[in-house]
């Protein structure tokens, strides 16, 4: 039985995926199918979507009837930034906006603060007020802390609402009662009003009495301080220099002379420290302690020596050391070794001169040095005291400038005039402020649809189930044979009838399976699927039909001989199949059947259930009975087992010619789908293509579907239609 390959070439598949999914180029085309599968979702979950959001009307509605009715008053003021030129003559401008923001903000938390909502409750005398204690329900105030309970309601109806680009700023006021909504927000800016006047004046002339007082106990313990520090500095000797400090405006650090002497002779003794350790290691090393003069006249002189003891080695190998030419040369090499020692020797004296020089000189530093750290010592001692009245000298004049800045402000302050006026005082309101039903059911339906948005894409996300008969290819790497409708009536019944969608699409899809193997008919064709009911023996049962149609002698083997479903759509009324000529109890010639439904074609049924059945598959008799069934059928078509839990799909698809794999849309999982595919290959299955089976109307954005484009215009005259499609 010849094998052939689980993945067709491109130019075999093409044709197929041409006619279930065609290529369109440009934007449109993409955003187009986009669309029709968010309408599709939309379809399908048309119910679901509407139940969402008359559940949030419902809701929307239910809460605003139960909702208390409020009222709203607004009374507009407006806060004018104080002139502040005067005292703040050096800033800039962004100095002056970052103030004015900040002063603004402050002002904003000022008419949100507790205090002035005491300060209201007091003033409008809220606790006494019935017509305010009956709006909110305060029947039994508390006997302590009343006016605290009084501002925490106010505090939680208040609204601070500041006017962008403005200095205008609108206090509202919510409650039950328009008359009481009127009056809080008109308190609450003449509350605003008064407190920000006693903020600002009321205490001022107490102020500049308390800083007079204070600049001048300051000014004399300032010059008190500053006259004990001198004289102690002068006393100890304590005389300083100043020098700039790096990165800074002016500033400057001081240090007393012996500081800055020991410093100086510090860094002298670390200079002559490194070139006495220097001399000696020019002193201690054997070969290099000469200066570079030294060291070239010593190379010269052990050069010209090399010469001639290189030229008396020659001699000597000619003549004996008595040869006058050799006497000579031993005679001048004498005379070089006397030159070269004595070179040596006063280039030793050289290095030890300058040795001594730098120990000295070390030394001589090394006794200054010491002498200036006692001192400084000393001077550590007294600086202590020196530093503690520098900072209280430094103290006092913080103190005195920072009073006197105040008291100066003070001094050009305006006094009289409030910064604070009200613009709009608040009326008594005519309409309801809460609650809006036409925004509220605006609101709701709009959070409905949100949700309801939200639940179809999870659903539609979570759904791992074949929808685009196009997916096949990509995720499968298999052409698509052909797009089964699912069935409304009978079925065998259908496939009868050439003028039906299901005999439309099983024709065009036994079409493409020809086509895929090159024209011919396979010898052996076996249909399974991943799992049960994704309509693998219907379809075996149509392909069947079909190629009988077409005048092939055709063999129906059904061999999901653990669970048959064959005579849930034929009339079988055998005990006897495959099981039994696996077993070898029976001849599968004298098992063979033709069913009355299905015309044309002969069955193989399965058989009684067998316990045993990968057994019976895995030895050689169903290879045996499938080479010769093949040689007396044009087709053998095998109702195979699922894929997924069983071992009987693996061994039927490696010993059939090809394999058909059946996949149900819209059910199932694609990994489970994948693995079965996988196990077909491991099995050296010959993977011909995929039949997407039972398509209905959610896959009409798809181009699948109800009506799916079959029955060409055949209408309902059954005798119109010809007996062969």
């Amino acid at each position: 039985m010849p094998q052939y390959p689980t993945q067709l070439p491109a130019t075999e598949a093409e044709p197929v995926a041409s006619k279930a999914a065609p290529e369109f180029h440009g934007s449109s085309s993409l955003v187009a199918p986009i669309v029709e599968q968010v309408l599709q979702a939309i379809k399908n979950n048309r119910w679901l979507i509407l139940a969402i959001v008359a559940a949030s009307l419902v809701i929307g509605l239910v809460g605003t009837m139960l909702d208390t009715t409020l009222f709203r008053a607004t009374s507009r003021i407006e806060i004018s930034r104080t002139d502040s030129s005067i005292v703040d003559e050096e800033g800039t401008a962004s100095e002056m906006r970052l103030r004015d923001q900040q002063y603004y903000l402050t002002q904003y938390q000022i008419l949100r603060a507790r205090s002035l909502a005491t300060r209201v409750v007091r003033e409008l005398n809220l606790a006494q007020d019935e017509q305010f204690l009956e709006t909110f329900g305060l029947t039994a105030l508390p006997e302590t802390n009343q006016e605290e309970a009084l501002a925490s309601v106010l505090l939680g109806n208040i609204d601070i609402a500041p006017v962008e680009r403005s200095s205008l700023v609108d206090i509202s006021f919510t409650s039950p009662n328009p008359r009481v909504s009127a009056q809080i927000a008109n308190g609450w800016a003449e509350a605003f009003i008064a407190s920000n006047l006693d903020r600002r004046y009321g205490a001022s002339i107490e102020a500049r009495q308390f800083l007079e007082q204070r600049l001048a106990e300051l000014r004399q313990r300032l010059e008190e301080a500053e006259r004990e520090l001198i004289a102690y500095g002068a006393s100890n000797n304590l005389f300083t220099i100043e020098a700039p400090v790096q990165g800074g405006s002016g500033a400057t650090a001081s240090q007393t002379l012996v500081a800055s002497d020991l410093q100086a002779l510090n860094a002298e003794l670390s200079r002559a420290t490194a070139e006495r350790i220097a001399a000696q290691s020019a002193l201690a090393a054997p070969g290099g302690s000469y200066n570079m003069s030294d060291e070239t006249v010593i190379g010269q002189l052990r050069q010209q020596r090399a010469s001639l003891v290189a030229e008396r080695a020659e001699l000597r190998t000619r003549f004996a050391d008595d040869y006058p030419p050799v006497r000579a040369l031993n005679a001048q090499i004498s005379q070089l070794d006397s030159e070269i020692s004595a070179a040596q020797s006063r280039a030793s004296g050289s290095v030890r001169d300058r040795f001594e020089q730098a120990r000295a000189r070390e030394q001589q530093l090394q006794e200054r040095v010491n002498q200036l750290r006692g001192e400084f010592q000393d001077q550590r001692v007294r600086s202590v005291q020196y530093g503690i009245l520098q900072r209280e000298v430094d103290t006092n004049r913080e103190l005195y400038n920072g009073l006197l800045q105040r008291y100066r402000e003070l001094g050009v302050a305006d006094i009289g005039e409030s910064n604070v006026s009200v613009v709009d005082a608040a009326r008594v309101p005519r309409a309801p402020y809460s609650p809006n039903l036409m925004q509220n059911l605006l609101l709701s339906f709009v959070i409905g649809l949100l949700v309801a948005a939200a639940v179809v894409f999870l659903r539609e996300q979570l759904d791992q189930s074949l929808r685009d008969p196009r997916e096949v290819s990509s995720r499968l790497g298999l052409p698509v044979v052909g797009s089964i409708p699912i069935s409304d009536g009978d079925f065998v019944e259908e496939i009868g009838m050439p003028y039906t969608a299901l005999y439309e699409a099983y024709f065009a899809a036994f079409s493409s399976l020809v086509s895929i193997n090159r024209g011919a008919l396979p010898r052996s064709l076996m249909i399974t699927s991943s799992r049960p009911g994704e309509g693998k023996s219907s379809s075996a049962i149509a392909m069947a039909a079909i190629a009988a149609r077409q005048g092939k002698k055709v063999l129906l083997v059904d061999a999901d001989i653990r669970n048959s479903v064959m005579q849930s759509y034929l009339s079988l009324d055998s005990n006897m199949g495959l099981s039994q000529v696996l077993r070898g109890d029976a001849s599968w010639r004298d098992t063979l059947l033709r069913s009355e439904e299905a015309q044309g074609f002969d069955i193989l049924p399965a058989g009684r259930k067998a316990t045993s059945a990968a057994e019976l598959l895995s030895g050689p008799n169903f290879s045996t009975l499938l080479d010769e069934l093949e040689k007396h059928y044009d087709l053998v078509v095998i109702d195979g087992p699922p894929v997924l839990g069983l071992a009987d799909a693996p061994l039927i698809a490696g010993l059939a010619n090809s394999v058909l794999f059946s996949l149900e849309a819209n059910a199932g999982k694609w990994r489970y789908v994948e693995n079965a595919i996988d196990r077909l290959v491991q099995a050296h299955a010959s993977i011909i293509g995929v039949l997407v089976t039972k398509l209905d109307e959610r896959n009409s954005s798809y181009g699948y579907g109800y009506g799916y484009g079959y029955g060409y215009g055949y209408g309902n005259d059954r005798d119109s239609v010809p007996a062969e499609a």
